[in-house]
C-alpha cells in the first residue's frame, strides 16, 4: 500500500505519469497525492476516473510540498515521483519487492533518457566530495554493468520508496531552495536508521529530466542548496562510498598473499570495512572465506561459503587449477569481462560469477604539469618571483603541478639525461622571463610539440604560444587557469570512466555479494 506523492505545474507532464501508472503498479495498492502549482485551477476532469487527490500546495517548493504531502499521505508507504515521470510496465510493483526485502531502507529507480541512454543508476559521491550520477550519459539503461540491484549511498528524489514514518522522522530539508534535498535526505536516512539503499534495476521508467526547472530558469544548483549538501557529506564521507556498518551479518576470512602485494591491498579494503573480518588469521566463527585469488584455495573449510576471486587464465601456468578451483567454490569473482567469459567457458553458471573490477585509489585524478627550464640569475629578470606567486596561490596550483630541471626556481626537480625528454614530459612550457634574447627552451619545447605559455618577448611573439603580458602576475595566473580548465575538461572525459571504480567500490560490491549470497 503505497502514496504515491508528486508536486506538478504541467498538464502534460501529469498526463503522461498518470496513464502510465496502472500498468507499473500492478497489483500494489496506491494513491495519488498531487501538489498542484500551476497559475491555473487543478485539472481535475482530465483524471476523474483515477485515485487523484489535488492539494493546493503554494508557493512551489519540493521539499515543502512533498512534506506536507506526506503528512497527508493515507499510505504507510510513499513513493515520491518527479512529473515528468513515464513508467514502465511493473515498475512499481518491482521496486516494491525489493523495498520489502531484509533491512531495506529507500529504494530508486533505474531512470533513462528518452532515447534510452542512462539518467539514474544510483548516487555517488565523487574525489572532490560532490555527488554525481553513476553511469550518467554513459550507455544503456540495459546496459550489463547496471542490470543488478545495488546498494548505493543515494537515490534521487525522482523516484524514491520510504517508509512514511521513517520519512516524517526527517523529512526534506526545507532550507534548499531548488535541488539537493534528495541526497542530504538520504545521507541522513542512512545516518538516522542503518538501513540499506538499493537502486532497483528493473524498476524502470523514462525520466524527461529537468523538464519544468528549465521552463523556470532552476538549471543550476543554487550556492545555497549546494552548502547545504556539502556539509551532510562531509560529515557522512571521509572517503569514496564509506560504507555503513549494517553487515555483521558477515563474518569474512580473507586468504590471500602477504602485506606488501597488491593482492593483500585487495583483501584490506574489505576486511578494513567490516565489524568482523580477519585476514590470513585463522577465523572458526566466518561464515564466508575469501580467496584472492584462486591459488590460495586448498580445501574447502568446515563450514561458510567459498568465494575465489579469478584473474586472468593462463594455459600455461595453473590452468587445471584455475577450472577446478571455479567448480568446486560456492561462488566466482571476476575481475573482468575477459574472467567472466573464460569461466564460463569452463562450464560455470552465470548465477555463480559476479565481476567486480578493482579500480585506482582516489588519489590519482587528472593534474596540468608546467615545466620550467633554465637558470635564475640576480636582478630577477628570468621571472623567479612569478614562479613563486604562482606556487604560494591555492587557486592556481589547484590541479596544477610545477616542476623544473634544477632547484633554483623552488620548486620540485625533474632529471632527465636527455632535456628532450623533460619536454616531452610536461604538459606545457612556462616561460617566467621578463628579458630574453631568445628563448631557447621555448623553442627546443616547440621543436618537440609542446606548447608554452608565454610573454611576448625575444622570439616569442612569431611563433605559436599562450601568452600572458610580460612581468604581470595576474595575467599569467588568468593564462595558466584558463590552459589548466581547458586541459582538465579533456582529460575529466577520461577519468570519469574510473569515477566509480576505485577501493571503496571494489570492498562495498564485495560486502553486499557477500550478504546476498548468505542470504541465499
Amino acid at each position: 500500500m503505497i502514496s504515491i506523492l508528486t508536486i506538478s505545474r504541467n498538464v502534460d507532464n501529469l498526463k503522461c505519469l498518470v496513464d502510465s501508472l496502472p500498468a507499473a503498479a500492478g497489483d500494489v495498492e496506491y494513491e495519488l497525492l498531487i501538489s498542484w502549482n500551476g497559475e491555473q485551477s487543478p485539472p481535475v476532469e482530465l483524471f476523474e476516473s483515477c485515485d487523484v487527490k489535488f492539494h493546493l500546495l503554494k508557493p512551489y517548493s519540493f521539499s515543502k510540498n512533498n512534506n506536507r504531502l506526506a503528512q497527508l499521505a493515507a499510505y504507510p508507504n510513499l513513493l515520491f515521483i518527479n512529473d515528468d515521470i513515464k513508467f514502465d510496465r511493473n515498475c512499481i510493483k518491482n521496486a516494491w519487492d525489493v523495498f520489502c526485502s531484509d533491512n531495506v531502507g529507500l529504494v530508486g529507480a533505474n531512470l533513462r533518457y528518452p532515447d534510452g541512454t542512462i539518467q539514474h543508476a544510483g548516487i555517488f559521491i565523487n574525489n572532490k566530495s560532490y555527488p554525481f550520477h553513476f553511469m550518467k550519459h554513459q550507455g544503456s539503461h540495459n546496459d550489463p554493468r547496471i542490470s543488478f540491484d545495488m546498494d548505493v549511498p543515494i537515490v534521487t528524489g525522482a523516484f524514491m520508496l520510504v517508509d512514511k514514518k521513517e520519512f516524517l522522522h526527517i523529512l526534506f530539508d526545507e532550507r534548499c531552495e531548488v535541488a539537493a534535498q534528495d541526497v542530504i535526505f538520504c545521507l541522513n536516512y542512512r545516518e538516522k536508521f542503518q538501513k540499506k539503499v538499493v537502486y532497483c534495476h528493473n524498476a524502470t521508467a523514462i525520466h524527461y529530466e529537468n523538464k519544468t526547472r528549465k521552463l523556470f530558469d532552476q538549471r543550476l544548483t543554487p550556492p545555497n542548496d549546494v552548502a547545504l549538501m556539502s556539509e551532510v557529506i562531509d560529515r557522512s564521507f571521509s572517503s569514496n562510498m564509506k560504507p555503513l556498518k549494517n553487515y555483521n551479518n558477515v563474518r569474512l576470512r580473507v586468504v590471500t598473499e602477504k602485506p606488501g602485494w597488491i593482492m593483500y591491498r585487495k583483501g584490506e579494503e574489505i576486511v578494513k570495512r567490516l565489524e568482523n573480518a580477519k585476514i590470513n588469521e585463522d577465523y572458526d566463527d566466518a561464515n564466508v572465506h575469501y580467496y584472492i585469488n584462486y591459488g590460495y584455495f586448498r580445501s574447502r573449510p568446515k563450514s561458510g561459503l567459498v568465494v575465489a576471486n579469478f584473474t586472468h587464465y593462463d594455459e600455461s601456468k595453473l590452468a587445471d587449477k584455475w577450472v577446478s578451483v571455479a567448480h568446486e567454490v560456492d561462488h566466482c569473482v571476476a575481475v573482468s569481462e575477459e574472467a567472466a567469459s573464460n569461466l564460463r567457458r569452463f562450464g560455470i553458471k552465470d548465477d555463480k560469477i559476479t565481476v567486480i573490477k578493482v579500480g585506482a585509489d582516489s588519489s590519482f585524478k587528472p593534474k596540468m604539469v608546467l615545466g620550467v627550464v633554465g637558470r635564475v640569475y640576480e636582478g630577477g629578470r628570468k621571472g623567479e618571483g612569478l614562479v613563486r606567486q604562482l606556487t604560494n596561490d591555492t587557486e592556481v596550483m589547484e590541479g596544477l603541478k610545477i616542476f623544473a630541471t634544477n632547484d633554483s626556481w623552488g620548486v620540485p626537480v625533474w632529471k632527465f639525461n636527455d632535456l628532450s625528454d623533460f619536454y616531452l614530459a610536461v604538459d606545457y612550457l612556462l616561460v617566467p622571463a621578463l628579458i630574453e634574447g631568445g628563448p631557447v627552451p621555448f623553442m627546443e619545447a616547440l621543436a618537440s610539440g609542446t606548447l608554452a605559455i608565454a610573454p611576448p618577448i625575444g622570439v616569442i611573439p612569431e611563433f605559436p604560444h599562450i601568452e600572458y603580458k610580460t612581468g604581470d602576475y595576474a595575467s599569467l595566473k588568468k593564462a595558466v587557469i584558463q590552459t589548466r580548465d581547458n586541459f582538465l575538461n579533456h582529460k575529466n572525459r577520461l577519468s570519469q570512466y574510473m569515477q566509480h571504480h576505485n577501493w571503496s567500490t571494489w570492498a562495498n560490491q564485495h560486502i553486499a555479494l557477500f550478504d546476498r549470497l548468505l542470504k541465499k
